[in-house]
């Protein structure tokens, strides 16, 4: 979304506020916003992989920001690499970005390593954990241009895990990870408690075309709440109904991540894997995966104390073996699957 001068990456509407002035930020079209289950609805002001993104032409710019639910951490770049952190908090609250000296050297690195993201292009991160009140920018900025950003982009839907609950920082969920190992862009639509598989969603995915590849982690919102059989038939409509419109994308179907349920005796995390794993073999399109999340997190040491949502260690194990699962498809015989990966993934 473009914003005077800058870009809301992963931001689809602004949304004025009644309580005064500017607005907030949502991750989805408040359209469909309204229509979902009331977690989402929530969670979806949460801004998660949303990013400001901007050239700074001038010494500074000012980005004035307020979290209404109290502190939270954005991350500020320069390209790929790090420059520093802010906290904002429920007051209003003016970040300065200035620009830094000129370096041929972190320029020449950024190049010879085929850093995803241009070191000219300033990327305000934005929190995970809350949502995001955007008050004001000031300063002489242009948009993006063209090759600044990486060419490729990975669609992450689930669940709080993927939007990234327990993380600190805004790259420390294991969908941002996983995208950072890849070298590609990220667009996190991960909702806290709120990934239930409506339809309204999967049409939503489905319609969009802005996505090169997508992971679906689909599970755990829903084991303590429905059976077996009516998690059955939200998959076999969420999973068809996007796989068919991109049937010539790679998408990924996680289940359940290890978790406190695998130590219970209960029954349902085996099933609801099952019908995970069935309904991608029942449709047979080459290129749509079953990942069990099993095999994603392998120990309960990489849990925190609920044994449901991964600590940082957890996320960065996710991330990791994701990120090899998911590159050795992205490049098998796949012209457009090297283009844009990062080069440091191992072959």
């Amino acid at each position: 979304m473009i914003y005077d001068n800058v870009e809301l990456y992963n931001v689809q509407e602004m949304l004025g506020d009644e309580q005064g002035g500017g607005h907030l930020l949502t991750r989805v079209p408040d359209a469909l916003r309204v229509q979902l289950n009331h977690l989402a609805r929530q969670y979806a002001l949460q801004t998660a992989g949303c990013e400001i993104r901007f050239n700074l032409e001038g010494d500074t710019a000012k980005i004035r920001l307020q979290s209404p639910e109290g502190p939270a951490l954005v991350e500020i770049y320069q390209g790929s690499f790090f420059t520093g952190w802010r906290v904002v908090s429920s007051e209003p609250t003016e970040i300065v970005v200035e620009r830094l000296p000129a370096s041929d050297l972190r320029t020449s690195v950024s190049q010879r390593t085929l850093q995803p993201f241009d070191p000219e292009l300033t990327r305000v991160l934005l929190p995970w954990s809350a949502a995001t009140r955007l008050l004001g920018i000031d300063g002489p900025l242009a948009l993006p241009r063209p090759g600044q950003t990486p060419p490729r982009k990975y669609l992450a839907y689930g669940s709080s895990i993927t939007q990234g609950y327990t993380g600190i920082c805004p790259t420390d969920p294991y969908a941002q990870r996983t995208a950072y190992h890849l070298g590609v862009d990220l667009i996190n639509l991960g909702f806290a408690g709120g990934a239930h598989l409506e339809p309204a969603m999967a049409d939503y995915i489905a319609d969009r075309g802005d996505w090169d590849f997508a992971t679906l982690e689909m599970g755990i919102n829903l084991i303590r709440g429905i059976t077996t059989e009516e998690f059955a038939r939200r998959v076999q409509y969420f999973v068809p109904t996007i796989a068919r419109r991109h049937d010539d994308k790679w998408i990924f179907c996680l289940d359940l991540f290890t978790c406190g349920i695998d130590f219970e005796g209960d029954p349902r995390i085996t099933e609801f894997r099952e019908v995970v794993r069935e309904t991608v073999r029942s449709l047979g399109l080459p290129r749509l995966v079953h990942i069990s999340g099993a095999d994603l997190l392998l120990a309960p040491a990489g849990l925190t104390y609920d044994l449901i949502h991964p600590a940082r260690s957890g996320m960065e194990e996710i991330a990791s073996n994701l990120t090899k699962r998911m590159a050795d498809k992205l490049r098998a015989g796949d012209e457009q699957g090297t283009e844009g990966l990062a080069a440091h993934v191992a072959a």
